[in-house]
């Protein structure tokens, strides 16, 4: 009697697991967000020089963390609630990492540190969005640490609440020296809130080389708090992870937009931090354009 051959199972590539893949048959996964317009982009000339360290680069400094001249006047910049951390693995590649976006197109309250070096949060309010063990909603957290929730600071006019949706660089391109100080001070009173936490702090780094700074006794004592699931489109795909796991940038826009439906409740959310997935939709974009996952032969049966 003949042996029956068992057949080898079909190889999976590890492609195949990417968001590139799995969104492969929706034109733009990213045109629900309120995102502007990147197509100026495409008309920049291959590289320019830095204006801090004179390094060659394409859209910005991803070590100084600014735009290059060319685009600096045309990309959006935001505003945000709270003062933003970004503690960086050290072999986390500088090129590839989304932690220069947010530092990038919200220069005034981002900051990006390289593990071991990092701020002493003993003195302040801060928490670690991290899916720790002991991790806790954002919800339950706000429930369980503001005992006095100062509601007169959210009673304001809804259609002023935010200034995020103002042209690109409105406050920043007037030579009106009085408008300059009035955005800034709407953009100040907007944010005045009683929050349980004065900083939030994200880790950048590989799900693997989440140990080692997750290991850290000041990391790891700071309040854990898990986001909401939602599935990424970051197009590095880490292998054995599933697809909620989020890249830094998405991880940064998601907890904002709950932290805006957890304080405003009764104002619907209008893509107010939309933008901070500016260069994230670039980039999106570019490389599915590069790497069409019809006709890489990774995808070929």
């Amino acid at each position: 009697m003949a042996s029956v051959q068992k057949e080898k199972p079909k190889r999976k590539y590890l492609i195949e697991s990417s968001c590139l893949f799995t969104n492969r048959e929706c034109a733009d996964p990213l045109s629900k967000f309120s995102i502007n317009s990147c197509d100026f982009l495409e008309e920049l000339p291959e590289r320019s020089a830095c204006p801090r360290c004179y390094k060659s680069r394409r859209y910005y400094c991803y070590n100084c963390y600014v735009p290059v001249d060319e685009i600096k006047e045309k990309i959006p910049y935001l505003k945000l609630p709270v003062k933003i951390d970004i503690i960086k693995h050290p072999r986390e590649v500088d090129g590839k990492s989304t932690s220069a976006h947010a530092a990038i197109l919200a220069p005034d309250d981002v900051k990006v540190y390289v593990y071991p070096e990092f701020p002493d949060y003993a003195k302040e309010k801060v928490i670690l969005i991290f899916p720790g063990k002991n991790a806790m909603h954002l919800s339950d957290y706000f429930e369980e640490n503001t005992s006095k929730f100062d509601q007169g600071n959210l009673e304001c006019d809804k259609n002023k609440l935010f200034c995020n949706n103002l042209p690109p660089n409105s406050c920043r391109k007037t030579s009106n020296a009085e408008e300059v100080t009035n955005c800034q001070n709407m953009q100040r009173n907007q944010f005045n809130h009683n929050f349980p936490f004065d900083k939030v702090v994200f880790i950048d780094s590989t799900w693997k080389q989440t140990k080692r700074i997750y290991g850290n006794e000041c990391i790891r004592s700071l309040p854990c708090i898990m986001l909401t699931s939602h599935r990424s489109l970051f197009w590095r795909h880490q292998r054995n992870k599933p697809p909620n796991y989020l890249s830094t940038i998405e991880a940064i826009y998601y907890f904002l937009v709950e932290l805006h439906r957890i304080v405003h409740p009764d104002v619907a959310y209008r893509g107010e931090y939309d933008n901070l997935l500016f260069f994230f939709k670039y980039m999106y974009n570019k490389i599915r354009t590069l790497y069409d996952p019809k006709k890489l032969r990774a995808y070929q049966d």
